[in-house]
């Protein structure tokens, strides 16, 4: 999918992407570009907690 200028003007009128790495968070405004994810979400958001949480386990 390609943005119109229209629609990256009002991305960058925002001010969302100004504080971003690569200029987006796929869980704010952004969202709405992303046509699909390959993997598990919070590996995209952050720390993938599900394996974290695996991982934590095995020491308890």
């Amino acid at each position: 999918m390609r943005l119109g200028e229209p629609e990256l003007e009002a991305y960058v009128k925002s001010g969302e992407p100004l504080d971003k790495a690569g200029a987006y968070g796929i869980q704010g405004i952004a969202a709405q570009f992303v046509r699909r994810i390959d993997g598990e979400y919070a590996n995209v958001v952050g720390l993938p907690l599900a394996r974290l949480r695996q991982v934590l386990a095995e020491f308890v």
